[in-house]
């Protein structure tokens, strides 16, 4: 009975499988060799055994007709090996370590005698990776445990790999931030990268991010894939992170510990010190235990690790507000330089070649010269007036204006500029258990099973001290994650081992926005605004340019989302001769249950174009008296459904390593997978199909002036509504089932201290990510959006107002019922196209490893990576074409009647959209689908990259006294949008001219030139056990016993991507991707980066383009970049040694030790409040103490 339980639990685990990859991404390794006399003569028969000394498994080999043994699925951690054979000695290598990923050989020579007879070697020496081509590192629990970690996150540690960039995101010092992962690895997109918890994935599908940050005490090591060309790896196109988990032993361990950090012992940020704001408040406690041991010796373990978190701190805020008068409509403390007009009637301060006065007329009738920083009326005439005095009359102050002015707190600092400083409070509630149970049934079952429990509140307050228009980071949110693995390794024979691995990662994040409850009728906004904000009644968003962004973050309102990762995988290897055969596959299923409520209460854009002398005046208006008018550019409210998508995941898989002779390797590989496509639980996804004919016809003809052809019949391009309205495919795209990837290794032994390695192969990364917004997902017959139309000439005359944003009332969701008229009318469209596929990669690299002497091993290596079909972020499809934009803003501007209102009723497009109105203007009708506003694609494969690197490495390792790592990385990285699954905080800007991609090809935003990432681990060299002072008891008991580390980190910047926004009424460009005009040398030469802070570039080098015309400015600057980063985290601890199981240990560690100022990046919005202005650092010096006490309990348990 006991061997059919054990046997339909086999079944059931391995059947189910499915998963990503098998050994090398499950959290185990794996060893094998060739056994001889030492003449080359194999000796096969003889017996090899594997064992873990710290739980006693044992497993055997019988070396085979090709001398040959090996051992797969080993769990990480210290072994021995015994070899034994008739007429030879044994022999027992001790102290063997095997680490997550390795793929270890031990060759070995036996030599004639007695098999009582046995030599031991211990292993210290670094082991040349001679059966693969992988790159790679593997962070050990020494290093672990001792290296200085920013915030104890373990995934700080990736960057201690070659060919890893880092963001600020991932080098913050808060633990829980989701962008602990936002890296690019050899040129991939950071949404790509795979991270696995004991082999079973812990992303998610709406970013790929990872549901939970492991404690860094839960954690026995992890190993980083930089390169990876074994067919069991797949669904990344970057790299691969394996983290595995501790588990008992047959000794009782246990630890407590306590990490303290408090502003006393921190240095002031460099802004609290320019604003005398005072240094940002800190208390950081991090405590927790675990506690692992045998329950029945040799079969049953357990380990259990708990880990909470408390931190109170303030983030400082430098932004700009309008002033009390401006609140009142007075803006004359904005009035500057006297303007004149040079030869070609462009205006500038007065002087050098701009001589001709430039004369205006104000308010009063009265002509003066032009001054910068003049507000005009936005009235319809040949040229706009001056607010005489530059004071808005009160009775032409919007009272929704004013009031959304108001809620606005005044300065705290003079001038106009950097006039508001706060330190927002935030709040950090966390905590983690994690529980490990492993079962040694026999010698052929192994067990485990793990359950990681994550939970996170975080608070803040806002940038704005409070107040209900406040924009935070954080607002009020609560995540939970759970993840779960279950893992079966079943020996059926020494060469024959069947593995199954099931895996559930839950990641729950609700947010509720600071303005909640908030009463929209009390700004003035009509009832209908108010209702139709549903269970978001929150402020509305307010971007007003060149001053700080108003209401709930990125636009939207509260927000509850559900994700879960489900994940199998089966997989078998074989030993056959010189051949390790391996097979498998695997399955993943990828849910999201979405409500995140987008522009609940309006989303509204203001700049300076309708209080400007023209709308493309950049020297006069400004966004404030915009908002004090209430005449907005842009504008939107959305009413969205709860969405549930899934997609799932496959992928099969060939492996065989050869071992072709004692120096060449080969590895051959073949991979089958597919991200399959997404679906809707109640078929609410749409596609757009470009070539379906529109069910409306409509004549539109044009003035016979403008010399334009007419359009008649049915349009092109129509919403598809997804298992509805006649249509049965379900699926949002094809399935695309024809990756096969192949790969291939090559490890060449040139010497015993020489290997040389090369790989290359096709790689197909994840379908996942994009974010949670429910747009994004391409909802349109069940979103209600409603559209704000700022004009209908141009941009010289408001057509509406806040006081009524939406005159034809709100949009409400009307499902699938107008078939193929969904969406007809809209301003915005947001789909995706049915051809989307899976993107891939080309990998490759080629490497020479060297062991050197005193145990230290130096790798060179070159790698490549070319991304082709990259997902990037919207592309409109309904962008004009060549022709029409040459025709000038004169003509695409003018306005002719609106001919789909000469339609019967029910064909003419739903009242209240934009194309309902009375006119229209010619751009509009020259559109490729003139029935639509914008039809922005999601998720597109348009994007490709180049990569190319050099890596150097330096290493020392396994030495009591003395390990240490170093490794360099020259690096390009060439691509065309550096978007959605680019690297988080970052730049992402996409396609300026659709038309014309090719211009968008430059240097990364991620890119990274040069990079330097060294760590160390010194034991100084007093006290017992060391070279000085080892016999004074005194002298060792506060001298001795020290031990030093550091992580010393350089990157280069990364390249700036300079954006402007379009002019109101720029109707058919993709205006979120619009560049200024280059006009000048951005690069401004000489002076440190504090001296550069106030202009990190040269803003006057770039001016806004005309209307209907791109910019010329490249996508990223050939010659700027941002700040370079650099910082030495050190630590040092000492342990008190109570007995020989008893010891205190008291570490003391500071990040950025030298309190190096590592600027952010400069605001590139051309005409921002911050364009070419440095506002923020990260994290000055801080200081951690900590106690750890680590405590043995020797119990002798006999098994059963």
């Amino acid at each position: 009975m006991k061997h059919r339980r054990v046997t339909i639990l086999n079944v059931m685990i391995f059947l189910a499988a499915f998963s990503i990859s098998a050994a090398a991404q499950t959290a185990t390794a794996t060893i094998r060799g060739v056994v001889d006399d030492g003449s080359g003569k194999v000796i096969a028969g003889a017996t090899v055994t594997l064992t873990n000394t710290s739980t006693g498994l044992a497993r055997n080999f019988v070396v085979n007709d090709q001398g040959q043994y090996y051992f797969n699925f080993i769990e990480p951690g210290s072994y021995q090996l015994l070899i034994k054979a008739a007429g030879f000695e044994s022999y027992l290598r001790q102290g063997l370590t095997l680490e997550v990923g390795q793929a270890a050989e031990v060759d070995v020579s036996l030599k004639p005698g007695s098999v009582t007879e046995t030599i031991t070697v211990v292993a210290n020496t670094q082991q040349l990776e001679t059966g693969n081509a992988a790159l790679g590192a593997v962070i050990d629990r020494k290093t672990i445990d001792d290296l200085p970690l920013n915030g104890r996150n373990p995934y700080q540690l990736l960057a201690l790999s070659s060919g890893v960039n880092s963001t600020r995101a991932s080098r913050g010092s808060n633990p829980t931030a989701g962008g602990s992962m936002a890296i690019s690895i050899n040129g991939g997109r950071a949404l790509t990268n795979e991270v696995l918890v004991d082999g079973a994935p812990v992303t998610l599908k709406a970013d790929t991010q990872p549901a939970l940050r492991p404690s860094p005490d839960s954690v026995q090591e992890f190993k980083v894939v930089t390169n990876s060309f074994s067919a069991e790896y797949g669904r990344t196109g970057g790299g691969a992170l394996n983290f595995s988990t501790k588990a008992g032993t047959n000794q009782y361990r246990g630890t407590i510990y306590e990490f303290l950090r408090n502003d006393a012992m921190d240095a002031t940020s460099f802004f609290s010190n320019r604003s005398g704001s005072g240094k940002e408040k800190l208390r950081f406690n991090q405590f927790g235990g675990n506690y692992g041991g045998p329950i029945l010796k040799n079969k049953l373990f357990f380990f259990a690790n708990y880990e909470g978190l408390r931190i109170r701190q303030s983030t400082l805020r430098i932004t700009n507000v309008p002033t009390a008068k401006m609140k009142t409509g007075d803006f004359s403390d904005l009035l500057g330089a006297t303007l004149c007009t040079n030869a070609q009637n462009q205006a500038g301060a007065c002087g050098g070649a701009f001589t001709t006065a430039l004369n205006v007329r104000d308010t009063n009738n009265q002509q003066i010269q032009a001054r910068a920083g003049m507000i005009y009326t936005p009235a319809a005439t040949a040229q706009r007036r001056v607010y005489a005095g530059n004071i808005i009359p009160v009775a032409q102050l919007n009272p929704v204006g004013i009031k959304v002015l108001s809620a606005i707190p005044d300065p705290n600092r003079p001038g106009l500029t950097n006039n508001f400083v706060y330190n927002e409070p935030l709040t950090t509630n966390a905590n983690q258990f994690v529980a490990r149970i492993d079962y040694n049934l026999s010698a052929k079952h192994q067990i485990f099973g793990r359950f990681t429990r994550e939970m996170n509140d975080d608070t803040g307050a806002g940038q704005l001290g409070g107040s209900a228009a406040s924009t935070t980071a954080v607002a009020n949110s609560a995540t939970r994650a759970v993840n779960v693995a279950i893992d079966h390794v079943y020996t059926v024979s020494p060469g024959f081992i069947l593995h199954g691995n099931a895996g559930w990662t839950r990641g729950t994040a609700v947010r509720t926005q600071l303005s909640d409850g908030f009463d929209l009728t009390s700004l003035g906004f009509p009832s209908n605004i108010a209702n139709a904000s549903g269970d978001s009644k929150v402020f509305p968003s307010f971007g007003v340019t060149g001053y700080t962004t108003l209401g709930p973050l990125r636009n939207f309102g509260n927000s509850l989302n559900n994700q879960d990762t489900f994940s199998f995988v089966g997989e078998a290897s074989m030993v056959k001769g010189a051949h390790v055969i391996k097979a498998g596959g695997t399955y993943r299923l990828y849910r999201i249950s979405i409500f995140r409520a987008d522009d609940p209460a309006g989303n509204f854009a203001f700049t300076r174009s309708f209080t400007a002398r023209t709308p493309t005046d950049q020297l006069s208006g400004d966004a404030a008296a915009s908002l004090a008018l209430g005449i907005p550019q842009s504008g939107r409210l959305g009413i969205v459904p709860r969405l549930a998508v899934q997609n799932p995941y496959f992928g099969l898989y060939l492996q065989d390593d050869w071992n072709v002779n004692r120096r060449l390797t080969v590895n051959l590989g073949l991979r089958y997978e597919s991200d399959l496509p997404t679906t809707e639980r109640y078929d609410r996804l749409t596609n757009f199909g470009t070539d379906l004919l529109f069910p409306v016809g409509v004549n539109i003809t044009f003035p016979a002036n403008l010399n334009i052809p007419a359009r008649t019949g049915n349009p092109r391009g129509a919403i598809i509504n997804l298992g509805r309205s006649g249509f049965r495919e379900r699926k949002q795209s094809k399935s695309d089932l024809n990756n096969f990837a192949p790969r291939l290794g090559l490890a060449l032994k040139l010497d015993d201290k020489t290997v040389l390695r090369a790989g290359g192969g096709i790689f197909y990364a994840p379908m996942t990510g994009g974010g949670v917004s429910t747009t994004s997902f391409g909802v349109i017959g069940d979103l209600g959006e409603s559209a704000y139309i700022a004009t209908l000439d141009g941009g010289i005359t408001p057509a509406s107002n806040l006081s009524n944003p939406f005159p034809n009332g709100i949009a409400v969701p009307t499902g699938a019922a107008a078939g193929l008229l969904t969406g007809y009318g809209r301003q915005t469209l947001t789909t995706r196209l049915a051809e989307i596929r899976n993107p891939y990669s080309g990998q490759w690299n080629l490497s020479l490893q060297r062991e050197l002497p005193w145990r230290m091993l130096a790798e060179v290596a070159y790698t490549g990576n070319a991304g082709i079909g990259i997902l990037g972020g919207t592309t409109d499809l309904n962008q004009l074409s060549p022709e029409a934009l040459a025709l000038g803003a004169t003509v695409l501007n003018t306005q002719v009647p609106n001919p789909f209102l000469t339609l019967p009723v029910d064909q003419r497009p739903p009242a209240g959209t934009p194309l309902s109105t009375a006119t229209l203007t010619v751009a509009q009708l020259l559109r490729p689908y003139p029935q639509y506003g914008q039809v922005q694609s999601f998720f597109a494969n348009d994007s490709h990259s180049s990569y190319h690197a050099l890596q150097a490495k330096l290493s020392h390792r396994l030495s009591d006294t003395l390990s240490f790592q170093g490794s360099y990385t020259f690096a390009k990285l060439i691509d065309n949008i550096s978007a959605i699954q680019a690297a988080a905080s970052v730049q992402t800007p996409n396609f300026q001219d659709n038309n014309n991609r090719k211009l968008d090809k430059s240097i990364s935003t991620i890119d990274a030139r040069h990079r330097f990432v060294g760590n160390a681990i010194y034991a100084l060299p007093f006290g017992k056990g060391r070279r000085w002072l080892n016999n004074n008891a005194l002298a060792g008991a506060f001298i001795g016993g020290w031990t030093t580390n550091m992580i010393v980190q350089y990157q280069g910047g990364f390249p700036l991507a300079i954006t402007a926004v379009a002019l109101a009424g720029q109707t058919g460009l993709a205006f979120t991707n619009l560049r200024p005009n280059l006009i000048g040398d951005p690069k401004i030469e000489g002076g440190t980066t504090e001296q550069r802070s106030d202009q990190w570039f040269n803003t006057a080098a770039f001016a806004q383009p005309a209307s209907f015309a791109t910019g010329s400015t490249p996508r990223t600057l050939p010659n700027v970049r941002g700040p370079a980063h650099f910082s030495v985290n050190f630590g040092i601890h000492k342990n008190f040694a109570f007995s020989e199981k008893r010891r205190l240990q008291f570490r003391a560690e500071a990040f950025n030790l030298f309190n190096r100022a590592n600027f952010d990046n400069p605001g590139t919005t051309f005409g921002g409040a911050n364009f070419g202005v440095i506002r923020s650092t990260e994290d000055p010096r801080l200081m951690q103490m900590a106690l750890k006490f680590y405590f043995l309990n020797q119990v002798v348990l006999e098994p059963l």
